[in-house]
């Protein structure tokens, strides 16, 4: 079994023997932690800025907006969308339901899984195929026409072990020559197999796949690995002991420029990653007296008094942060302990500017009501349409456009308040199912 080089785009296909493959013990190479001379840690000054407040316009950061209506698949309703990934001629969609081709105007292509959604006794969300609850984003990855995709089979606690298998498609083939298969869902299309395809550790799986080369960086478990599943790099520095307690802190990756970045939980540092065995200082957060401790966090401090990094968004030119005053969940947030803050760093200015607090009324929720309240960014009003959509991005595109991606639902909402009625919003929603969705474009 052996990938090829990048330039020949292609790899054997070897469908491994139905057994977990068991690496040597040790990794091959020594984690290395240093600054590149080259391109040094921009610091992002948040203490310094707390009172730096603004109330940006959708013109103040970008100048055209792009809708996408994408069209149902047959038999399938979404309740809600995980993430994308595109190209120049597709879009994948993550959904609860499963995963999805379409064109890059959002016409559905085909159905590459559907997954059975089923309730285990602790009240998770299992799902036979791909799991799409909370924490578990970073399924699916899309590099130079190479699309990794983790597939579960994630039984009841009494069933058994888990099951995850990692499959690698090539996409750089017309659709019609474009096939695909998993090893658990009821298929639309007697699709052909992926190129490769094998069973990981459950020890090793979590947090997602991210392809580089000839390796593959594990978020969660902070592990650059092999395709034959050799641990080649596992940085421990990050792993921090308490007593007999071993405390997992979660991790947030995701691309940009073609470069894996990497914002680990309780951490002021996000890094650049290369695999095997490199991570890269990219961006240092400036905290001052109000830098949280990795330390307190673990021997159950709820960090009062501390700002803690949440959500991430990176463009090529800005960052959207937010960041909490103490620890965020779910009793702290009930009884209104967790304040939050949401912040622009102009990666070409060097600047850093909060959002004040925007009128615009919230996102409706598509998921069951959570048990604390929920949580919403200031919303921008989008004064390029004018008076469209207001906007928050989810994410980057390949082409480092900002998304955000809302229901027919949501956008009804907005309409009947009068404030953003208009002949783009209802067009849109006439043309929408009621239970579809719409990607939004903006750059």
């Amino acid at each position: 079994m052996k990938l090829m080089n990048d330039t020949t785009r292609k790899v054997t296909r070897t469908i491994l023997p139905d057994s977990i493959y068991v690496p040597p013990a040790g990794a091959q190479y020594v984690e290395i932690r240093s600054v590149d001379p080259t391109a040094p840690p921009a610091i992002i000054d948040i203490a310094g800025n707390l009172n730096n407040k603004k109330a940006f316009k959708l013109s103040d950061i970008a100048s055209s907006v792009k809708y996408i209506q994408l069209q149902q698949p047959p038999d399938i309703k979404f309740t809600s969308i995980s993430d994308i990934v595109s190209d120049d001629h597709h879009i994948f969609v993550n959904t609860l339901q499963g995963l999805f081709c379409y064109s890059s105007e959002g016409q559905y292509i085909y159905t590459l899984t559907i997954n059975e959604i089923e309730k285990s006794s602790i009240g998770n969300r299992i799902v036979n195929g791909v799991m799409n609850s909370p924490g578990s984003a970073n399924n699916i990855d899309l590099l130079n026409g190479r699309l990794t995709y983790r597939t579960f089979n994630w039984p009841s606690i009494d069933e058994g072990v888990t099951e995850t298998r990692l499959n690698i498609f090539d996409v750089n083939e017309s659709d019609a020559q474009m096939r695909f298969n998993f090893q658990s869902g009821e298929l639309k299309t007697n699709f052909a197999e992926p190129i490769y395809q094998r069973r990981l550790n459950p020890k090793n799986s979590g947090g997602g796949m991210f392809l580089n080369n000839q390796s593959l960086f594990i978020p969660n478990s902070l592990t650059s690995v092999s395709l034959y599943g050799d641990t080649l790099c596992k940085f421990n520095d990050y792993n921090r002991t308490t007593g007999e307690q071993r405390v997992r802190f979660f991790s947030h990756t995701y691309r940009i420029g073609g470069h894996i970045m990497l914002k680990n939980e309780y951490n002021d540092t996000i890094f650049r990653v290369e695999p095997p065995n490199r991570l890269i200082p990219a961006y240092v957060m400036q905290w001052g007296a109000y830098k949280p401790d990795k330390n307190q966090y673990a021997a159950g401090s709820d960090l009062e008094g501390k700002l803690v990094l949440g959500e991430w968004v990176e463009t090529s030119r800005y960052i959207f942060i937010t960041y909490t005053e103490g620890r965020d969940y779910p009793a702290r947030r009930s009884q209104g302990k967790v304040r939050f803050h949401w912040a622009l760093y102009d990666k070409t200015a060097k600047t850093l500017t909060h959002f004040l607090t925007s009128a615009t009324p919230p996102m409706v929720e598509i998921r069951a009501p959570l048990p604390y309240p929920a949580v919403f960014p200031p919303l921008i009003e989008n004064d390029i349409e004018p008076v469209g959509m207001p906007f928050w991005p989810k994410g980057v595109n390949h082409r480092g456009e900002m998304y955000m991606i809302f229901s027919k639902e949501q956008i009804r909402n907005y309409i009947t308040t009068g404030t953003y009625r208009n002949d783009i919003l209802q067009t849109i929603s006439d043309n929408m199912p009621d239970d579809g969705f719409c990607i939004m474009i903006v750059k």
